[in-house]
């Protein structure tokens, strides 16, 4: 569980004890308040004891000092909705969820900055031990907060997507759910996972009464329970039971102020995952960044060409098209309508499954949602204060304030002028440490 994540942390960074600080950089902490112009950021022993404006600065003695002047400083994004190690070259299944698959993911999301994920109901049990070798410092890479075996209906989605039969926990009844809950939260999940769709009335759902007993029973264990939603009335039913978070869009109809309410109240947050919707179509007809060097320089030669050739020709259906396009639609509006209205936002655009990948995916997740209505700092604010409050870890990660762990990236040029200028990173710190790609 979390106590778990937590804790192995601090092995690897202890490692990398080193006093250092980071001069004269623009500060954007994910509080949401004003950037500090002229900054330090000071980090011992993996951790931030100094954050803000640099005249203010207590420097340690003998501590390594970085002139960063020009450059932007900005939290480690945290993935709020992902999945590690199922995918290799557009193909999923349980044979390619190696060490070495996972691993090459954990490295691919940190080199575009993302320092901690999520693996979302689609892990094998190893992942605890690949989970405990990454925060004990046996490899660099991002971190992982891991829900395993998500919860379905029987012959529910996803179990007929190529990988997952048996994966998934398909459940009956309510106390055959309770007890599959307390197994995970005995065996060190992070997260509690379920999903509630139809796929576009493929699948039988999980019925109210069991989703309710997921709720109930992650809060009694103390784990984070979230929720794979695609309807209105679903995603009211959901957090009028407790889910702490809403994995995706609303996508069938227009928020409506009793969904608002019952969010508000239950403080509930909501991951929008927009380019989850259009990786669902796009790849069929116009999907401008198969071109990026930013996105391909992280797929692999077959998957280049699959996804300008048998990818493009999967996506070309008429009838895929209309609905991806009008699910992506809703999904743009309905993250400005609760963001509007006071909804908390969180970050992840579901990367892992074929065609949706791992750290480019989280950079155009951030465009899409600035072109959804929000600001840059306000996306920020989503990847780090939010996700982290939302995934239970905010006592040590997300902003950039003394006591935290220093997850961190150096960028190159000002997110809040461009959010594209993101992408412009050039360093990346996890625990105090820089991870090299």
């Amino acid at each position: 569980m979390l106590r778990l994540f937590i804790t192995t942390i601090f092995v690897a960074v202890m490692a990398s004890a080193q006093t250092f600080v980071v001069e004269h950089a623009r500060l954007i902490d994910g509080n949401g308040g004003a950037a500090v112009e002229d900054s330090a950021l000071v980090v011992q022993d993996g951790r931030i004891t100094y954050a803000g404006p640099f005249a203010d600065a207590p420097i340690p003695e003998g501590a390594q000092r970085m002139n960063m002047r020009g450059k932007t400083i900005v939290p480690g994004i945290i993935n709020g909705h992902g999945h590690v190690g199922l995918t290799k070259d557009l193909k999923q299944g349980q044979a390619y969820y190696t060490r070495a698959n996972v691993i090459k993911n954990l490295q691919i999301y940190a080199s575009y900055g993302v320092t901690t994920t999520t693996d979302m109901g689609t892990a094998l049990d190893s992942i605890f031990e690949y989970r405990e070798q990454r925060n004990k410092g046996e490899f660099d890479g991002a971190r992982v907060l891991t829900a395993v075996h998500g919860f379905t209906a029987i012959d529910g989605y996803p179990t007929r997507v190529p990988g997952v039969k048996g994966v998934a926990n398909e459940v009956a009844t309510a106390d055959q759910a309770r007890k599959l809950v307390d197994k995970l939260a005995d065996d060190g999940a992070d997260l509690i996972k379920m999903w509630v769709d139809t796929h576009h009335g493929a699948y039988p759902k999980i019925a109210p009464e069991i989703r309710t007993a997921i709720i109930q029973e992650a809060a009694r264990r103390g784990v984070v329970s979230f929720a794979h939603v695609y309807e209105l009335a679903d995603a009211k039913q959901l957090a009028a039971a407790g889910v702490r978070v809403l994995g995706h869009s609303v996508r069938d109809a227009e928020a409506d102020d009793e969904l608002i309410s019952l969010l508000l109240k239950g403080d509930v947050t909501y991951i929008p995952t927009v380019m989850r919707e259009a990786a669902t179509y796009m790849y069929g007809s116009r999907a401008p960044w198969v071109n990026d060097p930013y996105f391909t320089r992280s797929l692999t030669a077959t998957e280049i060409q699959a996804l300008r050739t048998s990818f493009k020709a999967a996506q070309a259906d008429p009838e895929l098209q209309r609905e991806g396009a009008s699910d992506l639609a809703m999904a743009m509006k309905n993250v400005k309508i609760l963001h509007d209205a006071g909804v908390n936002i969180g970050f992840g655009p579901d990367t892992g499954p074929p065609g949706r990948f791992a750290g480019s995916f989280e950079h155009l997740e951030a465009e899409k949602l600035v072109e959804a209505g929000l600001t840059p700092m306000e996306v920020i604010v989503a990847w780090s204060k939010t996700n982290s409050r939302a995934l239970g870890i905010d006592e040590d990660f997300g902003t950039l304030e003394a006591g935290k762990v220093a997850d961190f990236l150096i960028l190159n040029a000002n997110p809040l002028d461009n959010m594209r200028n993101a992408r412009a990173i050039h360093r990346v710190y996890m625990g105090g440490k820089r991870f090299r790609w």
